[in-house]
């Protein structure tokens, strides 16, 4: 028994390192190298990741060429052929004076290759290598580093001398904090205890609430959703009255930096509304006044059409902000992908309201993929809420629940005994 513990110990070690690279290095990357997005972070920490985990294939030799292996690397393969045969597309129906900055297209494309091939690999070794007892242990430990950033961060101390007003201790911004933790928040939630999972999901809105972040009151919402074994409607019903009751207790004024974000219109002055609808509006211009395949990939806010909402930004700020995220992801890639993007999207959703339906259901699921499942439906915040492009900690995430169940021919059964070590 002790001798099957040391053997995988390595395991868990290596497991902890990436996740520890993936959900804390790229924001502080941000914070000590004063960089405008997770880019550098998450390409060096992909990077890394893959140095560690081909050196771990070499010596075990684990890895085994099957079908569903195959299948994933053929994917890989298409989407960048997709991506250059559609820039080249893109190019042709591209107006005068408009033209591709190919510089920052070739560095991108190098980015993302580097992030899906240590997607790839880190779903891969899950799937030959992972101990199911150690993969809960360094998610329940992931799980409450997050949780003691966050208390942390209630004091507002500015440990980075970041300037920000709302500084998260290891994260930036408090927003960058609720796209990480939002995924283990649904996996707590639908793990453990009834009892427990609403004490936590009252520790987070509070956090959410005293700090003000709407992302992550999403993230609660969305977690309350997924787990409550309530029918939809009366859970519904139960969240109203409670949010009627906070009204009613702290007045409607203490709360306007939420309801000002709810008033989804372009004539709302509130930045953060402004810059989803900006993202929004520049992809549908884009679309039915340039081309129904968009302005190619991460060319967004180069080749892309600005429409009244920036112009509005720049009349109130004096500058351009946001230009080429989106706001959101789902919006830079329709805006950027056309009709491709609207497509995925759609797949996206579909698949979306499976894995919804499933978790609400009462079919057993493995815990290892509860947690990929997480991911998956937390992924929802960035792709309609809160992005910030391709390359974040949760997006890299998110490539890995999608390569971890293309990667299995059959879903990780839980073992009868998960306490061998």
């Amino acid at each position: 028994m002790v001798s099957k513990c040391n053997r995988n110990t390595p395991q868990a070690l290596l497991m902890f390192f990436a996740f520890s690279m993936i959900l804390f290095f790229p924001s502080l990357t941000m914070i000590l190298l004063g960089q405008s997005s997770f880019t550098l972070g998450i390409v060096a920490a992909s990077l890394c990741i893959s140095f560690f985990l081909g050196i771990h294939f070499y010596l075990h030799r684990t890895v085994k060429l099957d079908q569903s292996v195959i299948f994933a690397l053929l994917i890989i393969v298409s989407c960048c052929l997709f991506i250059f045969v559609h820039l080249f597309f893109v190019n042709q129906q591209l107006p005068m004076l408009v033209e591709v900055d190919a510089k920052r297209f070739i560095f991108s494309f190098a980015c993302i290759f580097i992030v899906v091939l240590s997607a790839f690999l880190a779903a891969l070794y899950l799937k030959n290598n992972s101990t199911t007892y150690h993969f809960y242990n360094v998610v329940n430990i992931c799980g409450i580093l997050l949780l003691l950033n966050g208390l942390i961060s209630l004091t507002k101390i500015d440990f980075f001398s970041t300037g920000l007003a709302k500084p998260t201790f290891l994260f930036l911004e408090p927003s960058h904090f609720a796209l990480v933790v939002t995924p283990f928040l649904i996996y707590f939630c639908l793990t453990l205890s009834r009892n427990k999972a609403l004490l936590l999901l009252l520790i987070v809105a509070s956090w959410a609430g005293y700090i003000q972040n709407l992302t992550l009151l999403m993230g609660v919402v969305l977690a309350f959703t997924i787990s409550t074994r309530q029918n939809l409607v009366f859970a519904a019903l139960l969240f109203t009255l409670f949010v009627g009751a906070l009204i009613t207790l702290l007045g409607i004024d203490s709360l306007s930096y939420f309801t000002d974000r709810l008033v989804l219109s372009g004539d709302n002055d509130n930045l953060s509304v402004l810059v989803l609808f900006q993202g929004w509006q520049n992809a549908i211009e884009t679309l039915t006044t340039q081309s129904y395949l968009g302005g190619g990939f991460q060319q967004f806010g180069v080749t892309t059409v600005y429409g009244s909402v920036s112009d509005k930004l720049y009349a109130l700020l004096g500058f351009s902000i946001n230009q080429f995220d989106g706001g959101a992801t789902a919006p830079k890639l329709v805006g950027e992908f056309g009709i491709f993007g609207i497509a995925f999207l759609c797949g996206y959703l579909i698949f979306y309201l499976k894995v919804f339906l499933t978790l609400r259901s009462n079919v057993s699921v493995s815990k290892m993929d509860v947690f990929f499942y997480a991911i998956f439906l937390a992924s929802f915040l960035e792709f309609f809420i809160r992005g910030v492009g391709y390359f974040s900690p949760l997006m890299y995430l998110f490539l890995v629940s999608v390569f971890y169940f293309t990667v299995q021919k059959a879903k990780i059964k839980l073992e009868k005994n998960e306490t061998d070590c």
